[in-house]
C-alpha cells in the first residue's frame, strides 16, 4: 500500500481521524480527503447518502483506497467497496499491516501473523491462492467432500495452532529468563506509554542505545532492554547508585484491535513485574489526558488478565516539553503535580533522579560485614545495591547498603546492627 492515495471515513460518536491519518502516513499512504458521519450505519458503516458522497469524492481525488476508522464486518466492507468502487481497509487491518512492516524479531513476527490470521478467518470467501503459503504445517490435501471454504478455514486454524505452540514455548523461555534476572539482577524499569510518546528516545538518552526514533507510529514493537550503569557517587549524599535495567515496550493506541491484545499482553510481560514503570506521554499532544487514560486503562485490563495487579511504582513522565511554550509548561505542572516534565532530546536527569527515588522507596537498608573469603558476595552488591558507605576491616568488608527486598534475605547472614561501625576494629589494626 506504499505511496497510495486514500480517503478516510469515520462514523459514530467516537472518531479519531487525525490519528487514523497518521497511521496511514506511517505506511506511506497519502490522505487526500476525510468523510465523517455522526451515526454508524449497521449495513454499510456510512449511510446511503454518505456512501454516494464518498463515491464522488474518491473519483475526484483519484484515491485507490478508503480507510475506515473502525473495524468493519465482512458485510459492511463489501457494501462500502461496492458503493465507492475501490478497496476498503479498516483500522484493524491498517494497524496489522503497520505491525507487519515493523516486526523485527521472530516472536513479534509470529504475533503479527497470528493477529492477521485471526482477522482473516471470518472473512475467508472461499478460493484464495494466497492461502497456499500456509500449507507448510502438513496440510496438503483436502478430505473427501470437503468444500474449498472449509478447507481454507482449516488451513488457517491449523497454522494458528502451530503459531500458538511456538509462542507458548517462547513465553516459557521468557519466564525463565525473567525469573533469573529478577532474582539476581539490578532493579528493573519499564517504559510504557502511548505510541510516539518518545519512549525510545528516552531509552537512548538513559542508556546511549542506538534505537530508531523516527517520527511514526509503532516504530517499536518488540521489547528492547538496556543496562544503564549506575554512578560511582550519588550527588548530595555520597552513595553509589546501582545499575538499572530499562525496557522499552510497544506503544498503546485507541481502539486496539482485539486480534493484537494478546500481542500487547506478551510484549508487556516485562512491564508487569518491573520495580518502576515510567508512563511516558507526549506533552505536546492535543489529546494528552485521553492518551494517558488509554494507557492506564489498557495496562489495568492487560495485567488483570494475568492473575493480579502489577507490582512496583509508576512515574508519569511528560516528554517533548521543548515543543511547548513556557506558559503551557507551567499549566501542565499545575495540572499534573506528580509528573516529571522533560525533553528527552535535552536529557533525562530529572527522570533518572525520580527513578532512583522510587527504587529507594522499595528497598531495605542494612549494614553487612562480609568475610574476605566470601568477597564474591560483596562484589555482587556492586550494581545491585545502593552503597551508602563501605570500609575494609581485618575480618571483612563492611558495607552500608540499600537492597531490593527480594535480595535482602540472601544477605541476612552477613547482617550486623545498623549502628555498628568498623572504625574501632580498624584502630586495632597493626
Amino acid at each position: 500500500m506504499n505511496e497510495e492515495r486514500a480517503v478516510l471515513v469515520g462514523a459514530g460518536e467516537t472518531r479519531h481521524m487525525a490519528e487514523l491519518g497518521r497511521l496511514a502516513n506511517t505506511l506511506g499512504i497519502e490522505v487526500t480527503a476525510v468523510v465523517e458521519q455522526g451515526r454508524r450505519d449497521g449495513s454499510g458503516y456510512l449511510g446511503r447518502g454518505k456512501r454516494e458522497e464518498l463515491r464522488e469524492l474518491v473519483r475526484e481525488v483519484e484515491a485507490r483506497f478508503v480507510i475506515a476508522d473502525d473495524e468493519l464486518t465482512a458485510s459492511q466492507a463489501r457494501v462500502l467497496e461496492k458503493a465507492c468502487g475501490v478497496s476498503v481497509v479498516d483500522r484493524t487491518e491498517l494497524i496489522i499491516r503497520i505491525f507487519e512492516a515493523h516486526a523485527r524479531d521472530a516472536a513479534s513476527r509470529l504475533e503479527v501473523e497470528l493477529a492477521d490470521l485471526e482477522y482473516r478467518l471470518p472473512r475467508v470467501k472461499g478460493k484464495n491462492p494466497e492461502l497456499s503459503r500456509l500449507g507448510g504445517g502438513g496440510v496438503t490435501t483436502r478430505g473427501p467432500g470437503e468444500q474449498q471454504l472449509e478447507y481454507d478455514r482449516r488451513v488457517i486454524r491449523e497454522r494458528m495452532a502451530t503459531i500458538n505452540r511456538k509462542l507458548e514455548e517462547e513465553k516459557s523461555g521468557r519466564a525463565v529468563r525473567g525469573t533469573r534476572l529478577k532474582e539476581g539482577g539490578p532493579p528493573t524499569v519499564a517504559l510504557v506509554g502511548y505510541t510516539n510518546a518518545g519512549k525510545t528516545t528516552i531509552l537512548n538518552a538513559l542508556s546511549g542505545a542506538g534505537r530508531s526514533t523516527k517520527d511514526r507510529l509503532f516504530e517499536t514493537l518488540e521489547t528492547t532492554t538496556r543496562l544503564v550503569r549506575g554512578s560511582g557517587t550519588h550527588e548530595g549524599n555520597g552513595a553509589a547508585r546501582p545499575d538499572i535495567v530499562v525496557t522499552d515496550t510497544v506503544g498503546f493506541i485507541r481502539k486496539l484491535p482485539t486480534q493484537l491484545v494478546h500481542s500487547f499482553a506478551s510484549t508487556l510481560e516485562s512491564a508487569r513485574d518491573a520495580d518502576v514503570k515510567v508512563l511516558c506521554a507526549d506533552a505536546s499532544s492535543e489529546e494528552l489526558e485521553e492518551e494517558i487514560s488509554t494507557v492506564r486503562q489498557t495496562l489495568s485490563e492487560t495485567f488483570a488478565g494475568q492473575n493480579g495487579s502489577a507490582a512496583g511504582t509508576t512515574i508519569l513522565c511528560l516528554n517533548k516539553i521543548d515543543l511547548l511554550s513556557e506558559g503551557r509548561i507551567q499549566e501542565l505542572r499545575r495540572r499534573f503535580t506528580d509528573a516529571v516534565l522533560i525533553s528527552a532530546l535535552a536529557g533525562c536527569e530529572a527522570l533518572l533522579e525520580e527513578i532512583y527515588t522510587a527504587i529507594a522507596s522499595e528497598r531495605e537498608r542494612m549494614s553487612v560485614l562480609i568475610p574476605h573469603a566470601e568477597y564474591a558476595a560483596a562484589s555482587h552488591l556492586y550494581g545491585l545495591a545502593e552503597i551508602h558507605a563501605q570500609r575494609t576491616t581485618p575480618t571483612g568488608v563492611w558495607m552500608d547498603v540499600s537492597l531490593p527486598r527480594s535480595a535482602s534475605a540472601r544477605y541476612a547472614t552477613y547482617r550486623i546492627p545498623h549502628n555498628t561501625s568498623p572504625v574501632r576494629t580498624e584502630l586495632q589494626e597493626p
